[in-house]
């Protein structure tokens, strides 16, 4: 255990020292009397938007928090938020099946809450049908993307077992990109901002995930001991994370310019057409309905390959966002 928190440590040291200029803003803690945190991102995109927004507009700064936002694979992620080297988790699967797994995690934000993939196909798939004998590239097998494109043929009535599955890229989903490009495979889930660039590959989309089913979208997750011992502090990120959602529904100019030195590009298409395919991801509030959460429990369930039952307690809490959403309305915040 020791051996593997220390690995922990040095990649979130790493990271701190090693990221971007922007990731390691210069702190003025002692001045400012501000409480450090870290949290833990997958990938630099549009839908972390809220979050990056709560710090450049100040909200988190209002807040009395300092975040270090720290590039993490989502197994080193999984494992750092158990440690407590992490206070917030925005990588929503691996919050989903620690706490499924019964170790002390909650859901406490819901950034997104529908599945923001779309199966991107070659030239010669026409149909949902033409994918019958064909091969389907995934990041690996039980993850989202597998277990969407299995409900995604079913919702269409063709037998996941007529096609084939194969781990392709890496697991990573420029790698998958390729593999539909080079006609490795016929077919793959991406998110944004790779559905945009199939398109200008030349490639189209049969389908959105969302559109069929919820997931818990670069969501917030915190060990037990964080939500109960620092509530305060919890509240506080909860809260500015929410006004930074509000802003992005309401803004996306501004939004747009605040993601790209963060998304480190220039390409201001790229990220507005990724604005636009993310914003039916996103929730207005921060919470989910426990339709949405019992659904999301039993797709994650099914790639984990377990049985039983889950209460949606035992996974989620989103009592601090509800607080946090009746705040704004009783002081008529308005982004």
């Amino acid at each position: 255990m020791r051996s593997e928190r220390g690995k922990i440590k040095s990649f979130i040291v790493f990271g701190l020292l090693s990221a971007c200029s922007y990731l390691t803003q210069p702190l003025l803690l002692a001045q400012e009397k501000l409480t450090p945190v870290n949290v833990s991102i997958g990938s630099l995109v549009v839908g972390l938007a809220p979050y990056v927004i709560a710090k450049e507009n100040g909200y988190f700064r209002q807040e009395g928090i300092q975040p270090q936002f720290i590039l993490m694979q989502s197994s080193v992620a999984s494992k750092a938020i158990i440690t407590k080297d992490v206070e917030f988790n925005t990588l929503g699967s691996p919050t989903i099946n620690s706490a499924i797994a019964g170790l002390p995690i909650r859901g406490i934000f819901a950034n997104g809450n529908r599945t923001n993939m779309y199966l991107v196909v070659s030239k010669e798939v026409g149909s949902v049908e033409d994918l019958k004998g064909k091969r389907i590239g995934v990041g690996g097998f039980g993850d989202l993307g597998q277990v969407g494109t299995i409900r995604f043929l079913r919702s269409n009535r063709v037998d996941p077992k007529e096609v084939t599955f194969i781990v392709v890229g890496g697991g990573q989903s420029g790698g998958r990109l390729a593999a539909v490009v080079s006609g490795a495979v016929a077919a793959t889930p991406l998110s944004p901002p790779y559905d945009y660039l199939a398109k200008k590959a030349g490639l189209r989309t049969l389908g959105y995930f969302g559109d069929i089913f919820p997931s818990y979208y670069a969501s917030l997750g915190v060990h037990l001991d964080t939500l109960q011992n620092k509530r305060k502090l919890v509240k506080g990120f909860v809260k500015a994370s929410l006004k930074g959602l509000k802003f992005m529904f309401a803004h996306k100019p501004e939004t747009v310019e605040l993601m790209l030195p963060f998304m480190k590009t220039k390409d201001r298409e790229m990220v507005g057409a990724t604005y636009d395919s993310n914003m039916n991801a996103h929730t207005r509030n921060g919470i989910l309905t426990v339709e949405a959460q019992q659904e999301i429990i039993a797709i994650a369930m099914e790639g984990m390959k377990r049985t039983g039952e889950v209460r949606p307690d035992a996974v989620f809490d989103f009592s601090l966002a509800k607080e946090a959403e009746a705040e704004l309305e009783a002081e008529r915040w308005r982004p």
